[in-house]
């Protein structure tokens, strides 16, 4: 772990100097122990880059994730290039072209990138939580009351029964969390956490971490790609109480969890297999407004990229390997079993 920890301003100062050059890249628990990493030779992820979501409105968006969460823009908004998504698109639509925004999260290694895309037929459509392939943005912050009386005033949508924030571990402690969509479908919440944080990040931010959590649709599945390819750390999966099922507003379902914990990440995310509610597999088309999407930095690109082939799983990038994405960057996008679109990104300057 060493290198990650020496690499990390070297990625945030990477992430800006490309947006600078319109070549935009594109509760709490104890976290298990990170693997042990594997010799570049044969592929590895090094860190989560960006959770990517395709918007409708880039002004929109960017308003409501700037004014009313509470993000800090660290890029753009500007052209985006550099992108394997974008790569992707104009294999099909040649007069593709895309703006995007990118924004820092207080505390966490992950940035949030935004992407409109122009010049090609969109569909947009609503995400749910519980079907396969939907990411959700989980936001921890100091004063929820504070947090969801801010985006009050925006398009959202409130999934929690009740339609606000509710108790999801007591009596063993006070957390508090609510499950909302954003402009565009997204889902989001808001976590408020029972136990006492340890942060390094100002009072003054009501938002001191983030991260992303997936819905999958069977576990073990997933768990060959996250775990075994990308070397993602993965607990025993774990029964979701009723408190937790009424947060997500699915009070009649079932659901099982795994706890993970990416390489290169401080962040705990979690794995979510819903049942007993009806499902749709989410693979929308790159350009899509509602479609989301991981940025991945890995080290090995060739050799990792040949695992995910022999294992079965499916490239979207056109010939199935790796692209030059410029400044000395390789990249491919491939899907996840759920159907979640994963940028892989490697920087060959590092």
């Amino acid at each position: 772990m060493k290198r990650n920890a020496i690499y990390l301003p070297a990625f945030i100062c990477s992430f800006m100097l490309a947006a600078c050059q319109n070549d935009v890249p594109t509760v709490e628990q104890t976290a298990p122990a990170p693997a042990a990493l594997a010799s570049v030779d044969s592929g590895r992820m090094l860190q989560p880059r960006a959770l990517i979501h395709v918007v409708n409105d880039l002004d929109d968006s960017m308003a409501f994730y700037r004014d009313a969460v509470g993000f800090e823009p660290i890029a753009g908004p500007s052209p985006l290039s550099g992108s394997a998504l974008l790569q992707r698109l104009q294999e099909q639509a040649p007069d593709a072209a895309a703006q995007t925004v990118i924004f820092s999260i207080p505390g966490s290694e992950m940035a949030l990138q935004l992407i409109e895309f122009s010049g090609v037929e969109r569909k947009p459509f609503t995400q749910r939580l519980y079907d396969p392939g939907v990411t959700r943005f989980s936001i921890s912050v100091r004063d929820i009351d504070a947090a969801f009386a801010a985006v009050q005033d925006y398009a959202i949508t409130v999934d929690s029964t009740g339609g606000e924030p509710v108790y999801t571990q007591r009596p063993r402690n006070e957390t508090r969390a609510v499950m909302m969509r954003d402009l565009d479908g997204f889902v989001f919440e808001f976590v408020e956490s029972g136990n006492p944080v340890e942060t390094d990040v100002p009072e003054s931010s009501n938002i001191y971490n983030a991260r992303s959590s997936l819905a999958l649709e069977n576990l073990e599945k997933s768990l060959e790609f996250y775990r075994d390819i990308l070397g993602y750390e993965a607990a025993e999966p774990n029964t979701v109480n009723d408190a937790v099922l009424r947060l997500e507003g699915t009070p009649d379902a079932t659901a099982r969890t795994s706890r993970t914990q990416p390489p290169g990440s401080t962040n705990v995310w979690f794995f979510w297999e819903f049942s007993n509610i009806e499902r749709t597999k989410r693979i929308p088309d790159v350009q899509d407004p509602g479609a989301s999407a991981l940025s991945i930095l890995v080290e090995g690109l060739p050799a990792l990229l040949d695992k995910i082939r022999d294992a079965g799983f499916q490239i979207e990038t056109v010939g199935g390997q790796a692209v030059n994405l410029g400044n000395n960057r390789l990249g491919v996008l491939v899907r996840s079993p759920d159907g979640l679109l994963v940028e892989l990104i490697e920087d060959l300057s590092i």
